[in-house]
């Protein structure tokens, strides 16, 4: 009888192993009984949770049941378990190549050596230099693509700013071999006289004129210029950039900047004016160190002037020279989830010479994290950006942050507008500052060339003055929702309603970005 007992027992522990499990699980998925293979290979995984395999074919009978973000989910639990499966990395590639998310695709098909490159595509062939277009792209037939020179084309690719939208398709050809095609629309000159009247009719609303000249002599060589005649605001900028030599890791700029401003400050913080008058000359080079890694210097003289300003030492007339140095990096990916992680450091510093001359410096740092929730396309985007800032010493008034929506202005608390009657001024500004934006948009209508996007942001931040002349002396609130006409290869059109939670006020304003 023990003997009988201890033979039984021997039995049912053989059939409990591992490989049982699993063949038993591939037996009913084989037959088409999908449910009763998942209720196997789930009871057999919680048995076994180091055991890739159970996960592994799980996926499979997961994608069987048309349940792709499940698949995903389970291959990449097995892919933990065991980093170099090659059917693991392989099957997962293929669910994120589906989807057109390539970045995650190559990750994992990098694992085992994929994909390998018969040819290169360009569909249609960019209008750039053929030797800019070389150096710019960083593929080519009869190599693996890598996650590495994906993101260094594509950073080359945003450094020239050439093409106003790009993408790559990656396909099979022959022999375990893929083609990739590189399909872009290149920004051009206009290319006929209604075409070139296009930047004067965007800007009209807010008495300004933008012409632009993109791609010139098929260099990625763009002049963009500005022209305001606001009688509060006027304005004359005109800014070109190329790449040095036709290389897209060496981009210089040169830029030219007059205003002549009458500001309001006597509401918020009682000083009667100014009016401001600069001429500025900027000049600078950014070069891309890796494909995550890009460094900045410029330099800029200007020459300043007030007129009804107050006795406080920002404003003071004179001359002031500046040299600043930035670093901007991709410190973070996750491809399969669609998240991105970028942050930016600019350290300046300055002399101003007037009748009391003075030296001042400076520190910013920023920081943006993307998110497209769902699998394929960009119909929805979460994002959340982070800005700081601080001057040190005497700064020129120009030179102060400002928090509140106003064209000349990129630091937006979305419940605060940044003129009142026209004239600068109604925004909180200050010598230092922290904000943190956050936002979702979502696209509602789409077309061949525009598209609109509409979504809720929230707001919070504070600007603080050590001097004790300026600042906001509270943290700002602001909630509200926006639209967001893109037109493609042209310009952002953005309708703001935000609302100060602080003051129970709200504003509505508009912009146009290019």
């Amino acid at each position: 009888m023990k003997t009988t007992l201890l033979f039984i027992l021997c039995i049912l522990a053989c059939a409990q192993t591992p490989d049982a499990e699993l063949q038993r699980g591939l037996a009913l998925a084989k037959s088409d009984q999908l449910d009763a293979a998942n209720t196997t290979l789930l009871r057999a995984r919680r048995a076994y949770p180091h055991d890739p395999r159970f996960p592994l074919e799980l996926a499979g009978i997961a994608y069987r049941q048309q349940n792709p973000a499940q698949s995903k989910h389970l291959l990449r639990e097995a892919l933990r378990l065991d980093p170099a499966n090659e059917y693991g990395n392989t099957f997962l590639g293929a669910l994120y190549l589906l989807d057109g998310n390539l970045p995650a695709t190559i990750k994992y098909w990098n694992r085992v050596h994929k994909p390998l490159l018969q040819q290169v595509h360009l569909k249609p062939i960019p209008a750039l230099h053929p030797l800019l277009r070389d150096r710019a792209l960083w593929l080519s037939g009869g190599q693996v693509l890598t996650t590495k020179n994906l993101e260094m084309t594509t950073a080359n690719l945003e450094s020239l700013a050439a093409f106003s939208t790009y993408q790559f398709e990656l396909t099979p050809a022959n022999d375990n071999r893929y083609d990739l095609t590189f399909r872009s629309l290149t920004k051009r000159l206009p290319t006929s006289k209604w075409m070139s009247l296009l930047p004067l009719a965007r800007g009209l609303p807010y008495q300004t004129v933008f012409l632009d000249f993109q791609n010139i002599r098929q260099r990625a060589m763009h002049f963009d210029s500005l022209i305001r005649w606001d009688p509060n605001k006027k304005r004359l900028a005109f800014n070109l950039t190329s790449p040095w030599r036709l290389s897209p890791h060496w981009i210089w700029r040169l830029g030219v900047d007059a205003r002549d401003e009458d500001w309001d400050l006597t509401p918020r913080y009682g000083i009667d004016g100014p009016q401001l008058r600069k001429a500025a000359l900027t000049a600078g080079v950014t070069h891309s160190l890796t494909s995550r890694l890009e460094w900045g210097l410029h330099f800029q003289s200007a020459k300043r002037s007030y007129r009804n300003a107050g006795s406080s030492s920002y404003f003071r007339n004179g001359w002031s020279v500046e040299l600043a140095n930035s670093l901007d990096a991709l410190l973070w990916t996750r491809p399969e989830n669609r998240m991105k992680l970028t942050a930016g450091v600019a350290f300046r510093t300055g002399h101003l010479y007037s009748s009391q001359p003075s030296h001042y410096s400076g520190i910013d740092a920023n920081s943006r994290f993307t998110w497209l929730p769902a699998a394929k396309g960009d119909d929805l985007v979460v994002s959340a950006t982070t800005r700081a800032g601080n001057l040190f010493g005497a700064p020129p008034f120009d030179e102060l942050y400002i928090l509140g929506m106003e064209r000349d202005n990129d630091i937006w608390m979305r419940g605060h507008a940044g003129t009142r009657n026209g004239r600068k001024g109604s925004a909180p500004l200050g010598a230092r500052y922290g904000i943190v934006q956050s936002e979702v948009d979502r696209t509602v209508l789409r077309f061949p060339l525009v598209r609109l996007q509409l979504g809720p942001f929230l707001d919070t931040g504070r600007i603080t003055d050590p001097h004790g002349v300026f600042g906001s002396r509270t943290w700002l609130v602001d909630a509200g929702a926006q639209a967001k006409l893109r037109v493609l290869g042209g310009f952002t059109w953005a309708f703001v309603y935000g609302r100060d939670l602080r003051q129970g006020t709200g504003v509505f304003y508009t912009a146009i970005v290019r």
